[in-house]
């Protein structure tokens, strides 16, 4: 059920970009944001009395530099009139973008294997769990 991101690229319209590095960075932030929202991240409660389970960063996954591949980033300068400098933000259009991006990747990855529907975080165990559900219950041709 693991699966590995190999590739990321990206293009995005900040308005006029002022600071180059600045605005990769954000993207990145934002892109790992989404990637850990779409795969990893996921906070469970006790079914009993709704204690908050994952409290700490022992059992709350979140991705880290060796869960990602290295970004592929440009922009696209759209200069907005909403403002003197014709800038726009940077760092949401990166989370915003990667949910999609790979939840889709993911989706058209296991649709081979008859997985229908995955829903996120897309965990190992939820991927290992679809898989063997497919298997179990096959989608008609």
């Amino acid at each position: 059920g693991t699966l590995e991101i190999v590739t990321y690229a990206c293009i995005d319209d900040v308005g006029r970009v002022v600071n180059p590095l600045i605005v990769d960075g954000q993207v990145h932030g934002g892109i790992a944001q989404g990637v850990g929202q779409a795969l990893m991240e996921h906070v469970v409660y006790g079914a009993d009395d709704g204690q908050v389970l994952a409290g700490s960063f022992m059992d709350y996954t979140m991705p880290r530099a060796d869960t990602l591949p290295s970004f592929k980033v440009e922009t696209n300068e759209v200069i907005t009139k909403g403002n003197p400098l014709g800038v726009k933000g940077a760092g949401e259009a990166g989370t915003t973008g990667a949910l999609a991006a790979v939840m889709n990747a993911v989706h058209d990855a296991l649709k081979q294997a008859g997985v229908a529907r995955l829903d996120m975080p897309a965990t190992p165990h939820r991927i290992w769990q679809a898989i063997r559900e497919a298997k179990k219950n096959p989608l008609p041709p």
